[in-house]
């Protein structure tokens, strides 16, 4: 027995004699030192004026951490207490001259800060504030009374933000390339390839007819423009569309009905015909006013990203006016699909089926009770989760064509 005591005496000895060792090893480990870096920009803004101050944010997703700083266009600045990993960095600012407001944005992503010191170099655009924005999306539709998936209630709302009449004719929205948010970029060829977006899907307001929009209005694009909380289609919806202005007809099932909405205009659509899901996963969206006419068959504007034979329409840039990126969650927002120029940011509602929708923030409220929107052009900043979803939040109007409302 005391062989044994001894034996067993020997074995803790050695134990802690070992864990010493290896307690002393980790305090001479190396310390986690805070880094710097140094952010410049490269400013292509065209006409636009040069902004007097741009903001710099540097975020790590994965660790939930953030700085911000300020600089001025032509001097670098450093920014420090950086702690190793993963950023995306966004410049933007804002500025308004001669009747127009401007807003600059650039951003890069997926930046590894591991060395002290290191530059990291942002190309900066601008762009016009739009008069039309997205004012609210619902796209991650909402769950039946047994727990079922239902997706046709998704809404898009179209404000006028502006001071002036605004007339929506012909004034088309895309989903654009690729669907969700994803590491594996397509490329396309040409040496402009950079000038434009690429949708997937175009659908057009019909350009029969004008359609004004008064400061203050908004329209309503409704999947399917019907009452979704009736018993045939889901009574746990949590909208009621039937007042929408325009819808996407597709008349795929019988319980899709040709609504009083008017009917849009399918522009370009090259996967079979269906009623527009535009993925409950969170789609990158853009508003744009076409200079020409949409041809689905034309050679020069149906290209295909370089490898594959997805079939996708050119949209200038130039000619977008309002864009929305939305990811389907807070861990997808370095995978950036739409141009900083147009996006910066990315909006989610962190899931599938949730009933909630993401909305435009109000930056001020005029006396007569009219709103204007926060547009910096970057959906990060600009939209906030709403639940429930609501058509013409803020007490927007429906525009006095809408006879039907």
């Amino acid at each position: 027995m005391k062989k044994k005591i001894n034996r067993y005496s020997l074995f803790l000895l050695l134990t802690l004699l070992l864990s010493c060792e290896q307690f002393q090893s980790v305090s001479d480990a190396e310390k986690m030192v805070p880094l710097r870096a140094t952010i410049e920009v490269n400013l292509n803004v065209g006409d636009a004026p040069i902004p007097d101050q741009l903001q710099v944010k540097l975020v790590n997703f994965a660790e939930r951490y953030e700085l911000s700083t300020t600089m001025t266009p032509n001097q670098p600045v450093t920014v420090e207490n950086i702690i190793p990993g993963i950023y995306t960095v966004t410049v933007s600012a804002a500025k308004s001259e001669d009747g127009f407001s401007y807003n600059y944005n650039g951003n890069v992503v997926n930046v590894g800060i591991t060395k002290d010191m290191e530059t990291i170099t942002v190309e900066v655009g601008a762009a016009k504030s739009g008069a039309l924005l997205f004012k609210e999306v619902y796209y991650c539709g909402s769950r039946t009374p047994s727990g079922g998936s239902y997706f046709r209630d998704q809404f898009y709302e179209i404000y006028n933000n502006s001071d002036l009449e605004q007339n929506v004719r012909g004034l088309a929205i895309a989903i654009i390339n690729p669907l969700t948010a994803t590491a594996n970029m397509p490329v396309y060829d040409g040496p402009d390839a950079d000038k434009y977006v690429y949708a997937l899907q175009i659908w057009q307001v019909p350009d029969t007819a004008d359609f004004p929009l008064q400061p203050g209005e908004s329209i309503i694009i409704a999947q399917m423009a019907d009452d979704h909380r009736k018993e045939n289609l889901n009574p746990s919806a949590p909208v009621n569309l039937l007042s929408a202005e325009f819808e996407t007809l597709v008349q795929t099932t019988s319980l899709i009905q040709d609504n009083p909405a008017i009917n849009m205009k399918m522009a370009f659509w090259p996967s079979p015909v269906a009623q527009w899901l535009t993925t409950v996963f969170g789609g990158a969206f853009i508003l744009f006013v076409p200079s020409e006419p949409i041809d689905p068959n034309s050679p020069t504007e149906v290209v295909s990203p370089v490898g594959t034979t997805t079939k996708t329409y050119r949209v200038p840039i130039e000619s977008v006016v309002d864009a929305l990126e939305n990811v389907g969650n807070p861990n997808q927002m370095e995978l950036k699909r739409m141009p900083a120029i147009l996006d910066a940011g990315a909006a989610t509602v962190n899931g599938t089926y949730l009933g909630v929708s993401v909305a435009r923030k109000v930056k001020e409220t005029h006396p007569d009770g009219r709103v204007i929107l926060q547009d910096t052009n970057n959906s990060t900043d600009d939209f906030e989760v709403m639940d429930p979803p609501m058509i013409r939040r803020y007490d927007a109007k429906a525009p006095a064509w809408n006879t039907w409302k």
